[in-house]
């Protein structure tokens, strides 16, 4: 499967990030934006996940990636990002950019819709071949 849009993500992960609990997920590609392999790699509580860059990429060297998305769930149903969710983006853009392995984007599921960083072009998460598209 090819994911070369937010939403296109979106349909992908929603399926995935069904738990009534904060599930923090990473998805590597290869550089044709195929999926190589998701997984959920953080587990927390209704309202905080604890989440740490490191492990991220040693999943995503482990896997060959050529870049990753990240996604996590809000149980709130509320898709906007905390201060929380934007400290953890940066992280992981930078040690993306350190490792030349990009993060395509950081998707907010609810059931209602989703919330993407690389559609409103925050902390420059954007790539020539993700076509950012209008999220709900």
């Amino acid at each position: 499967m090819k994911v070369a849009s937010s939403r296109e993500a979106y349909n992908y992960l929603h399926k995935l990030l069904t738990s009534d609990v904060e599930e923090f997920w990473v998805t590597t590609l290869r550089s044709d934006k195929s999926v190589i392999r998701s997984t959920c790699l953080f587990r927390g509580t209704v309202d905080n996940c604890p989440v740490h860059p490191r492990d991220i990429f040693r999943f995503a060297c482990m896997q060959n990636a050529s870049s990753i998305i990240v996604s996590h769930n809000h149980p709130s149903q509320d898709p906007h990002p905390s201060l929380e969710d934007q400290r953890v983006t940066r992280q992981i853009v930078k040690a993306g950019q350190l490792l030349c392995i990009p993060l395509l984007d950081h998707i907010i599921v609810t059931n209602r819709g989703y919330w993407s960083y690389a559609d409103r072009r925050v902390y420059k998460i954007t790539n020539d071949l993700f076509i950012a598209a209008p999220s709900t």
